[in-house]
């Protein structure tokens, strides 16, 4: 099957064709890796509050980026008693102070949605290798309104520290 420029919402009967043996494959040499950070969440009931967990903190903070809507809480993050990593996404309200950029001033907004967000900024750097992850989304693929994400930024830049990526 050829792809089309405009994809579907539904499966392909069948895979995509397997490239041919003929393809050129790289020149580089093989390479083994050495695993130098796992993180499974299997630990039931486990926090991350600022200061609490070794390899991921779970920050208070308001998303100002984007017009946002949403309040990151570190109550939002945790494992449940199979060792499952949790972040709950929920409606509710937060009063937060933000700053206005358009008119200079701080200002006392509502948030209506609360969230989390791990990071592991300054606790561990990943400088080459492989990343891998198994994410379980929520939702169904055809109803929007959710924006989950996996991100990796590095140490240099921060999410929702807006300029942190500037000349990066």
């Amino acid at each position: 099957l050829e792809p089309t420029y405009y994809p579907t919402f539904d499966p392909t009967q069948f895979p995509s064709t397997a490239p041919s043996t003929t393809t050129a494959r790289p020149t580089t040499p093989e390479r083994t890796y050495a695993l130098v950070f796992s993180d499974e969440f299997n630990t039931p009931h486990r926090r991350f509050t600022a200061g609490f967990d070794p390899k991921w903190t779970a920050l208070d903070k308001n998303d100002y980026t984007n017009d946002a809507q949403h309040y990151y809480s570190h109550e939002n993050a945790y494992t449940d008693t199979n060792g499952h990593l949790i972040i709950k996404s929920e409606a509710a309200d937060t009063e937060v102070v933000g700053f206005n950029d358009v008119k200079f001033k701080e200002e006392r907004i509502t948030k209506h949605f609360k969230s989390a967000m791990l990071q592991s900024w300054n606790k561990f750097c990943f400088t080459g290798g492989i990343m891998e992850a198994e994410i379980a989304l929520p939702g169904r693929h055809n109803i929007g309104g959710l924006w989950p994400a996996f991100w990796l930024l590095g140490n240099l830049a921060r999410h929702t520290y807006v300029g942190s990526s500037e000349h990066i």
